[in-house]
């Protein structure tokens, strides 16, 4: 692993595509559940009331109140919408994707005894979406250069990054003046100096889980039930970075571009415990706890940089533009994070024949997240970049609450309506307000004895900070988003007594 300087990450998608920061681990703990679209037409507020396998993510004793077997499948469409501010220039993209939301099978196995029913269901949900694509353009001072050259002093030349300081050495964008000190660098930039810069970030991939959960009713009135799932990272980033002297300003840099690609798979494992009392035929009261996610994690990574430079600009000796390329060989790094604990709080109200009334409460301390680097190939300098990381997750990031609010009523029997609203926590210790995003959610269904299929459209709003190389006074991009996702879910019920 390279050496990294330590510097405080504020932002969600990170500035190096070689090194984890605190923003990867937010990336993999800060979920945003997909499920069925009974589930999402509540904005997953069913935790206490069961009926529905999403309702797992939320309590694993749900299972239990199913006195069917049940087989669903959910077909979405997100569309993550992404406004971006830079210098007063506003730039729009939007990524549209297919993808499987949920699915499961259900065994319910009703018994005339205390325990009524002992159910089983295995399935998949996904955790989160890392769909995005947004670009931006101005003319701001500074440059990258600037960046690379913070990061390579007191270095000497073999002790450079592959990856991007020692590319801008190899390009000359940076250089030693004094052959004496090999560990001092300039560049031909001055403090006031202006850049138009240009980038385009696309990311794409999710996290899912596959879960075995099982679950027990003892006489209608306690439900418990324990879920084991196993999370899968599949996570893909691009980024083209450029720099231009538009108005040829600067003595000798022309123009810049750098380019960045990871890919980072992964594997992980975590623990869901749940119970669920129901105090009458309308109130019910639930509660889990979730353990850590171990995950083990799998980065691959390249560079490239492009320089323009002439040489002897503005003397009898000037040189014609000169492009100089530097891209190193593909590298990877192998490397585990453990997630917080979670823990949730439900409440469902149900009213006869006319539907129910739910709310949720999930709690989470991100600060908790931490990365480990130790392994066979481990050096001293990974495992100090180690605790540097874990020091700086500890400090950006505190706790943080999800609210989840939601409803279903009944029309003519056959019909369902629903509705639902969700506030996010928090997750940064330096950010005003208590909730870091909001989203609403409106749903539909039809069911009968066998066969049901549900319909639900949400919709979430969250701010963004990006920055594409972190340095005082340098640039930051203002990303507004908007997610629009459409679910649709078919399920088929089979075996046991009709539910009433």
């Amino acid at each position: 692993m390279k050496k990294l300087s330590f510097i405080i990450i504020l932002f969600l998608l990170s500035y190096s595509v070689f090194s984890q920061t605190p923003g990867d681990a937010l990336r993999y703990s800060y979920w945003n559940y997909a499920g069925s679209a009974r589930y999402m037409g509540v904005s997953g507020s069913m935790g206490a009331l069961g009926g529905d396998y999403s309702a797992v993510h939320s309590n694993p004793a749900s299972i239990a109140t199913y006195r069917r077997s049940e087989l669903t499948f959910t077909l979405g469409v997100n569309s993550i919408g992404t406004s971006s501010n830079f210098a007063d220039n506003v730039s729009d993209e939007r990524r549209t994707k297919v993808n499987v939301s949920e699915g499961a099978l259900i065994f319910a196995s009703p018994k005339p005894t205390r325990w009524k029913t002992v159910n089983f269901g295995i399935g998949y949900h996904r955790l989160a979406d890392f769909n995005q694509k947004f670009h931006y353009q101005g003319r701001t001072t500074g440059s990258i250069a600037n960046y690379f050259l913070g990061l390579a002093q007191g270095f000497t030349p073999d002790q450079l990054s592959n990856y991007d300081d020692g590319l801008a050495y190899d390009v000359d964008m940076i250089y030693n003046p004094d052959a004496n000190d090999l560990s001092y660098y300039e560049n031909d930039l001055f403090s006031g100096d202006q850049t138009t810069k240009f980038q385009t970030v696309a990311a794409s991939g999710s996290m899912g889980a596959l879960n075995l959960t099982i679950g027990g009713n003892v006489n209608h009135k306690l439900y418990v039930g324990a879920s084991a799932n196993i999370p899968f990272v599949n996570y893909k980033l691009s980024k083209t970075y450029e720099e231009t002297d538009g108005d040829n300003s600067i003595l000798f840099f022309d123009g810049l571009q750098y380019q960045e690609g990871l890919t980072t798979s992964g594997v992980g494992f975590n623990l869901h415990l749940g119970a669920i009392y129901r105090i009458n035929q309308i109130v019910r009261l639930g509660a889990s706890i979730q353990t850590p996610t171990w995950l083990s994690l799998t980065d691959n990574f390249a560079t490239a940089l492009d320089f323009d430079i002439t040489y002897n600009e503005g003397t009898a000796n000037e040189n014609s533009t000169t492009n100089s390329s530097a891209s190193p060989e593909n590298g990877f790094f192998e490397y585990r994070q453990k997630t917080p604990w979670r823990a949730m709080g439900n409440i469902g109200f149900i009213i006869k024949k006319i539907g129910f009334i739910s709310a949720e409460v999930e709690w989470m301390d991100y600060s908790k997240n931490a990365y480990n680097y130790n392994s066979e190939f481990s050096t001293a300098s990974d495992l100090q970049i180690e605790q540097e990381t874990n020091n700086q997750i500890n400090s950006l990031f505190q706790s943080a609450m999800n609210i989840k609010l939601g409803s279903e009523f009944v029309i003519a029997q056959k019909y369902r309506i629903r509705g639902g609203y969700a506030l996010l926590g928090n997750p940064y210790t330096n950010n005003d307000g208590l909730f870091d995003s909001s989203q609403m959610s409106l749903g539909a269904g039809w069911r009968n004895d066998d066969i049901f299929f549900d319909i639900a459209y949400t919709k979430r709003w969250a701010n963004q900070n990006y920055a594409p190389y972190i340095i005082n006074g340098g640039p930051i991009v203002d990303n507004k988003l908007s997610t629009d996702n459409i679910v649709m879910t078919i399920g088929f019920k089979f075996g046991g007594k009709h539910e009433k």
